[in-house]
């Protein structure tokens, strides 16, 4: 019998596939990159044969490219024990929103505790820090969150879990458990299950990723 515990580890199961190096447009351009000749009535048969030539080590599996940004968008913040990011995603697998934790809009980074531990939980960060969920729910300002996908870095607390549920989230794909007793992930699990969102742990198709950048000029190498 599976126990709760055990599920933290089930498959994130995306169920998703790339649709970028599968479309025309991108067929078009490995088309026009090489040399071909070929007859006319059959550049459509050689540019699909050439498509499917791609490495697979050339792309970022989707999955993999949503949880990357949640890493990427967790330097942002200040916080100098927990770095947290996340990243909206709807049906369509389109970035609509992205979030780090960090202190409310307008409050300097150094005019509130940024401490774990204190004699009053009042001079401490947690009464103060907004997640990075909030700040990618409150973020997207323009569309409707109903049916979309949050990655987030860190398993989401229960009070995140209230704010996923009533923006209309579907779908929860968390990277890491938070050093904190089971009993206080209980809540959010619980809720999850009754509101229908699907909570699962990523899982990821690629060993590591490398992000450079010097001079302005970045590369990008993908180790599978």
């Amino acid at each position: 019998m599976t126990t709760p515990q055990a599920s933290f580890q089930t498959d994130c199961e995306e169920g998703i596939n790339s649709g970028y190096f599968a479309s025309a447009n991108y067929k078009s351009q490995q088309c026009c990159s090489q040399k071909i000749s070929v007859p006319q009535q059959d550049i459509s048969l050689e540019v699909c044969k050439q498509a499917s030539q791609v490495p697979s080590r050339s792309y970022l599996p989707w999955h993999d490219y949503f949880m990357s940004l949640c890493y990427l968008t967790a330097a942002r913040s200040k916080d100098p024990n927990t770095k947290v990011g996340a990243c909206i995603v709807d049906k369509e697998n389109r970035v609509v929103s992205l979030g780090y934790n960090g202190m409310p809009r307008g409050i300097k980074d150094d005019d509130l505790p940024w401490g774990k531990v204190a004699a009053h939980s009042y001079e401490t960060k947690y009464p103060y820090v907004c997640h990075a969920e909030m700040n990618a729910i409150l973020n997207e300002r323009h569309t409707t969150l109903d049916d979309c996908s949050i990655y987030v870095s860190k398993f989401p607390c229960c009070e995140c879990a209230k704010l996923i549920i009533q923006a209309g989230i579907k779908k929860v794909v968390f990277s890491e458990l938070k050093p904190e007793p089971w009993e206080e992930q209980v809540p959010t699990r619980k809720m999850f299950s009754l509101a229908g969102v699907t909570c699962r742990k990523f899982i990821p198709s690629i060993h590591q990723l490398n992000l450079i950048v010097t001079d302005g000029i970045g590369s990008v190498s993908i180790t599978k």
